[in-house]
């Protein structure tokens, strides 16, 4: 069974909640079917569930993919809401908001250690990428980082994005246990449906992210 993901973005926008529930997407359609549920965990307003046409049962709408969309309780620590959809016996893959700093103590936790991948989404922006290096300093001395899958995502098109990627690749790639880019991709940049219609127009690179994606948050025992 892959690992339960827990997704925490550098700043606000960046597009954690988009590459979380991408993931959760891409699990249902190749592996997991109605056992991948995407989780709400940001504590924000969230459009993921308008964005993926949810629908069916209001206690846990599901994508046309057949993904769950289930919000957290209010207040509920990570490790409370992991193990409250290992309980239905589902494989989350959280969206945790951009909490680099309050989620440590949940990914340290015994419980969530061994069977827990967590990804960091970061911007390929100078100044995100500076406002990131304490947060990835805190992540390496709990021994959190070197389990970590780091996204670098590119939400709009911008220049020199290549250099930066080659920089941040060169400052923590050999910190983490991988770096999946993804680049520019025009659908979700609209910020309108990403369902299973819309994806099915994506660029190729974005299949090749997030395939990439999918292996790195397997977990040992699934690689």
């Amino acid at each position: 069974m892959p690992h339960a993901v827990v997704v925490v973005g550098s700043a606000g926008g960046v597009g954690t909640s988009v590459i979380s529930a991408l993931l959760a997407e891409y699990r249902a359609a190749t592996t997991l079917g109605a056992a991948s549920w995407w989780v709400d965990a940001s504590g924000n307003d969230c459009d993921i569930e308008l964005r993926l046409q949810g629908r069916g049962d209001p206690s846990l709408l599901r994508s046309e993919l057949g993904t769950g969309l289930h919000l957290a309780a209010e207040g509920a620590s990570v490790v409370d809401t992991v193990e409250e959809v290992w309980g239905n016996g589902a494989v989350p893959v959280v969206d945790a908001g951009a909490r680099l700093l309050t989620s440590l103590a949940d990914l340290t936790d015994d419980v969530l250690v061994d069977k827990v991948t967590p990804v960091i989404v970061l911007n390929v922006r100078p100044d995100l990428l500076n406002r990131a290096r304490p947060f990835l300093s805190e992540w390496h001395k709990a021994g959190v980082l070197e389990r970590s899958v780091v996204v670098l995502n590119n939400p709009i098109p911008l220049p020199n994005q290549a250099s930066l990627r080659t920089l941040l690749i060169d400052t923590v790639g050999a910190s983490v246990a991988a770096v999946v880019g993804f680049d520019y991709e025009p659908v979700l940049g609209s910020g309108l449906a990403m369902g299973r219609v819309a994806q099915e127009k994506f660029l190729p690179a974005t299949w090749v992210s997030l395939q990439a994606l999918a292996q790195a948050t397997q977990g040992p025992a699934a690689q």
